[in-house]
């Protein structure tokens, strides 16, 4: 394989094991696998999840827990994103959980369930700021009650997301808002299920945020916005082969538009591999890659299908390997490094990985 992406299962369940080591013992965890499990690679990522000891798994469409259902995997499955209604008689038929942000989407639940005589269980999105999904909280009491009376349907969690949860201030706001909904419900003397609000930078920035499940899914994969360096391991790299070498002359240009000119003469190895793959072209002349454990530049315009590198004084050949993601020799350039480059998250870098790549993985 030319292009391939490499993940260490192992780091992944590593990764698992650090936040177990910092949440409360009671706390359930819900491993988050959504955008094929962040380029990851959905159905692996998710079963070495699970099986490490998280409580229930989350994706973001519903075709994502089909395709975890018909891989066999029996963990509890929470949808966090929109159903359209066409596909609820889904949710039944694979035994998953829907998350709902209006009163409406969780009556059309129940009378599926109705229809097939079977029950259907629901997570209810409650607004504390984000204004995406969800139930404002002035409105939430009175939903809920009117939710709790639904026939064939089961509501198993309250959750909410947090807006940006390494600011102390809206994050604490968020969290008292979250606890005035909750007391409003015991104060109506309601049945409180499974609460959750806390991701990656949340569990790592502020235990208070835990309530009874916390939702990791960055923090899986090795990376986090939090400053403080817990031991998480990046688990995924991204690799290709040197399939052209040339040289270019003094002042010549490489790529498209000419956005690069050899200003002394340069040894030029080519890539097959470009944004369609995945590798976003506005790291364009900004980005390093690894090549026998040292850094070379990208020089010109990132293709479609190809990539430019300064190999000048680097000794390589045809077919050596090249790193865009991961380690080589004592080098490394990580998501996060690409991501501040091309302005942006490392999420996006992550995600954006084509899931036509051909993945390797390895339980060290």
């Amino acid at each position: 394989m030319i292009n391939k992406i490499e993940v260490d299962l192992n780091a992944i369940s590593g990764n698992l094991g650090l936040f177990k080591k910092i949440i409360y013992p009671e706390t359930k965890i819900i491993g988050m696998v959504k955008a094929n499990a962040y380029g990851h690679g959905l159905v692996e990522a998710a079963r070495v999840i699970w099986t490490s000891g998280a409580d229930i798994l989350a994706v973001e469409r519903i075709e994502e827990a089909v395709e975890l259902r018909v891989a066999k995997i029996k963990a509890p499955i929470l949808i966090i994103g929109y159903v359209e209604p066409a596909d609820y008689h889904k949710i039944i038929d694979f035994d998953l959980i829907m998350s709902v942000g209006d009163y409406e989407s969780a009556y059309q639940l129940s009378r599926e369930a109705r229809k097939q005589n079977l029950w259907a269980r629901f997570d209810i999105n409650v607004d504390t700021g984000m204004n995406r999904w969800g139930i404002p909280v002035y409105e939430f009491s009175q939903i809920y009650q009117k939710m709790l009376d639904l026939e064939h349907a089961k509501v198993v969690g309250i959750h909410s997301h947090f807006v940006d949860a390494l600011n102390a201030k809206l994050a604490k706001e968020q969290i008292r808002l979250m606890q005035n909904v909750l007391f409003a419900l015991q104060q109506g003397k309601f049945s409180i299920p499974m609460v959750h609000m806390a991701t990656t930078d949340a569990i790592l920035s502020n235990p208070e945020s835990q309530f009874d499940a916390i939702r990791i899914g960055f923090g899986l994969f090795g990376y986090s916005d939090f400053k403080q360096d817990v031991g998480l391991k990046p688990a995924l790299e991204f690799k290709t082969k040197i399939a052209q070498i040339r040289r270019v002359a003094k002042g010549e240009s490489i790529g498209y538009g000419r956005a690069y000119i050899a200003k002394q003469p340069k040894k030029i190895a080519v890539l097959p591999i470009g944004y369609a793959d995945g590798y976003p072209r506005a790291l364009s002349n900004k980005a390093k890659v690894l090549v026998s454990g040292k850094k070379a530049a990208i020089t010109g315009n990132i293709c479609m299908g190809a990539i430019m590198i300064d190999v000048t004084g680097i000794d390589c050949s045809l077919g050596d390997e090249v790193v865009l993601i991961g380690k080589s020799g004592d080098d490394k350039v990580y998501a996060d490094d690409l991501a501040k480059l091309a302005d942006t998250t490392a999420r996006e870098i992550l995600a954006r990985l084509p899931a036509r790549l051909p993945r390797e993985y390895h339980f060290k």
